[in-house]
C-alpha cells in the first residue's frame, strides 16, 4: 500500500499530540520545581535553630538546581518557544515512520532502517551527527533524514538555527563521505520542515538594516514565505536530494504546501526514484550484506 498524503496528515496530528503531552509534563515540572524552591527559600530565611541540618542541606541543593535549570529546547529540530519546549524527539518518531514506509514496502529489512538507533553518520568538522532516519544496504547509503519543525512565539532566531542546522549537517556529512569513502557515491539527503501556522507566522517580517546590499527575494516575506525559499534553495543548491516542506496549525493533521517545489509529492517522487535508481542495481537483494563500519554499534576502550 503506497505511502499517501493522509498518512502524513495522521503523523503530523500524532506529533501535536505527544508535543501536547510532552508540554503538559514540563509545566507540571516547572509548577513542582517552583513548590521547592518556594520551601527551600522558607527554610534558609528561618531563623529557628532547630531547623534540621539535613531539610537546610537539601534546601540549598534544591534551590540551586532550580536557579540553573532551564526547561531545556529540543535539540532534535523543535524551537517552538514556548513553556512546552522539552528535549526528546519522541514526537517525531510518526513522521520517521511514515517516511521508513517507503523502504519497508520497497522490501529492505528493519536491520537495515533505523529509527531509534544506529542514526549517527559520520562527520567532517565533528565526528558524528545524530540524524532522525537513517536507510543503509551494506557500505550504501541508501538515505539519511532529517526532520525539523519551527513553532510559536518566537520565530526569528529559532528560524535562522534551522537554516545553519540543515546547512551545516547536509555540508558535514557530504564532505566526510567524500574523505572517507572517496570511491562511492554522495550520502542522498532528505530534510522535511513542519512549520506552525498562525498569526505571526504568516506576517510579513521586515529585514534588518544592513551596509551590504540583501537579496530581494526575502524582502517582506513572512516566515512562511522564508521557509519556503529555504527548503527550495536546499533542493536546488543540491545539498539535499528530497526536501518537504508544510505548516500546519498546531493541534491538526491537516497541512498546506507554501511551495509544490517542496510539497509531500514531490519528496515522495524523490523518495521513489532513489528506490528505484538502486532497485535497478540489484538493491535490495535476498542476501543482506554486512553493516557498514558507521552502523556498526561503538566499541570502547
Amino acid at each position: 500500500m503506497a505511502v499517501s498524503r493522509q498518512d502524513l496528515e495522521g503523523a503530523i496530528s500524532s506529533y501535536w499530540k505527544i508535543k501536547e503531552e510532552q508540554a503538559e509534563r514540563a509545566r507540571a515540572k516547572k509548577a513542582a520545581k517552583a513548590a521547592e524552591k518556594k520551601r527551600a527559600a522558607e527554610i534558609l530565611a528561618s531563623r529557628d535553630a532547630a531547623v534540621d541540618a539535613r531539610d537546610l542541606a537539601t534546601a540549598v541543593v534544591i534551590a540551586e538546581a532550580v536557579d540553573s535549570e532551564v526547561v531545556a529546547t529540543d535539540d532534535d529540530g523543535e524551537d517552538s518557544g514556548t513553556e512546552g519546549s522539552v528535549r526528546g524527539g519522541k514526537q517525531f518518531d510518526p513522521i520517521a515512520d511514515v517516511i521508513a514506509r517507503f523502504f519497508r514496502e520497497a522490501d529492505y529489512p528493519d536491520l537495515c532502517i533505523h529509527t531509534a538507533s544506529q542514526l549517527e553518520l559520520p562527520g567532517f568538522y565533528r565526528p558524528q551527527k545524530k540524524w532522525d532516519l537513517v536507510v543503509n544496504w551494506g557500505e550504501t547509503l541508501v538515505a539519511a533524514f532529517e526532520l525539523k519543525a519551527l513553532g510559536g512565539p518566537s520565530y526569528g532566531n529559532n528560524f535562522n538555527n534551522r537554516v545553519e542546522e540543515a546547512v551545516g549537517s547536509a555540508t558535514d556529512v557530504r564532505r566526510a563521505f567524500a574523505e572517507i569513502y572517496p570511491d562511492s557515491e554522495m550520502p542522498w539527503l532528505g530534510y522535511l520542515f513542519i512549520m506552525q501556522d498562525d498569526e505571526k507566522s504568516q506576517r510579513p517580517v521586515g529585514l534588518a538594516k544592513s551596509p551590504l546590499l540583501v537579496d530581494e527575494t526575502w524582502r517582506r516575506k513572512s516566515y512562511q514565505g522564508r521557509g519556503g525559499i529555504f527548503c527550495e534553495r536546499l533542493l536546488q543548491s543540491k545539498l539535499y536530494d528530497g526536501v518537504c516542506y508544510v505548516t500546519a496549525p498546531m493541534g491538526t493533521g491537516e497541512f498546506s504546501e507554501p511551495s509544490p517545489e517542496v510539497g509531500w509529492d514531490a519528496f515522495s517522487d524523490a523518495i521513489s526514484d532513489r528506490i528505484s535508481a538502486l532497485r535497478k542495481r540489484g538493491i535490495p537483494s535476498l542476501r543482506i550484506p554486512r553493516q557498514a563500519a558507521w552502523s556498526a554499534p561503538a566499541i570502547f576502550d
